[in-house]
């Protein structure tokens, strides 16, 4: 029988949030978590990096994999910069393509300028167009979108190259794939990661319309591929071959567990649209609270390049659980930012009664 608790154990099992990935095993969650995106506040250039999912250091490791354009950036999902690895540039790349009809004068001059000087960065091309820095940016963005420039984000530096997207992937055929068709290969992997979902959870992830979704799907169900379902009473879809190991196999067992995800996590992404009208706050969310593998919180307060302020921790917990859970829930606060730079001042909007982790 599927229940609510067997498809969260197996998804927090999935996504190694119950257990996190080693090495020999994050090459094909990154793969199935694509295109991953940076953290939601980081440093200008920083790789992506799949915090909570992992037990060893992704940052070093995706640097690595970058240098070596292992891992490729781009523009995606609604326009957003996100990584994708080699073998799957061509894929996200089909999916995501805003073509172009037609160039504007800016965009002319730019691919002319790659096309007969080869690659340069942005301050060569002011320097040789005599354009504006912020008329050259938007113009690269269009035509980064289009997959017609690539940007070689190699290091964390600023001074990046532009090249012709043709010139360094000549292998890529960005029309083998329809939208359909890409999407079509997307949503297994998703599928699989969540175990059990809902049309709004990809049409949240991968920022695509819900009728696109819906067609996709309904060829997905013709093709055996995925299985509608209601699941304690919410319909979604599971894939087939999951469906008979869920309602025929063993139920799974999962320690209880408190978690805090970024706002560009897999799953923060798949639930976006939801969570911000759950979790509201005047301030910044910061962070939201996974626990038992749901959520039912969020960390808020202000970004800063420094210690976060945190003013509150929003929870839509029973009363009697939020009072139960209070020490854990603060310990994994705790376990993310430094209690004395960045103390919380209230749980669940009343103030703490001392700002650091001595009142535990």
């Amino acid at each position: 029988m599927l229940t609510l608790s067997d498809i969260t154990a197996l998804r927090m099992e999935r996504q190694f949030l119950s257990n996190p990935s080693n090495k020999d095993t994050y090459d094909s969650l990154f793969a199935n978590m694509s295109p991953v995106p940076t953290i939601y506040w980081c440093e200008p250039g920083s790789p992506p990096t799949l915090p909570m999912h992992t037990a060893f250091d992704d940052y070093a490791y995706n640097s690595t994999r970058r240098a070596r354009r292992d891992i490729l950036k781009g523009r995606f999902a609604g326009g957003s910069i996100a990584y994708v690895t080699k073998e799957d540039l061509e894929l996200y790349a089909c999916l995501y393509k805003k073509e172009l009809t037609s160039f504007s004068f800016i965009q002319s001059e730019i691919m002319d300028l790659l096309t007969h000087e080869g690659p340069m960065n942005i301050g060569l091309m002011k320097e040789t167009t005599g354009l504006l820095v912020k008329e050259i940016t938007p113009a690269l963005h269009k035509l980064q979108e289009a997959f017609l420039v690539y940007e070689d984000q190699l290091d964390n530096e600023g001074d990046r190259g532009w090249y012709l997207f043709e010139s360094e992937f000549s292998e890529v055929d960005l029309n083998r794939y329809t939208k359909i068709e890409a999407l079509e290969l997307a949503i297994p992997r998703f599928a699989h990661l969540c175990v059990f979902f809902e049309e709004g959870m990809i049409k949240s992830y991968y920022k695509l319309p819900l009728k696109l979704v819906n067609e996709v799907i309904t060829n997905l169900i013709s093709n055996n591929v995925l299985q509608a379902v209601t699941v304690e009473g919410i319909s979604g879809y599971v894939l087939c071959e999951d469906y008979e190991s869920l309602n025929y196999g063993g139920a799974t067992s999962m320690k209880p567990s408190i978690l805090l995800l970024q706002r560009n996590d897999f799953l923060v992404k798949a639930y976006a649209d939801e969570l911000k009208l759950t979790f509201t706050s005047q301030w910044d969310t910061l962070y939201y609270l996974l626990i038992d593998g749901t959520f039912h919180g969020a960390v808020t307060g202000r970004f800063k390049f420094g210690p976060y302020i945190i003013e509150d921790i929003v929870l839509d917990l029973q009363e009697k659980d939020k009072n139960m859970r209070k020490e854990e829930i603060i310990k994994a606060v705790y376990g993310v930012f430094d209690s004395h730079e960045s103390p919380i001042k209230r749980y669940n909007n009343k103030a703490m009664l001392c700002n650091s982790s001595s009142e535990l």
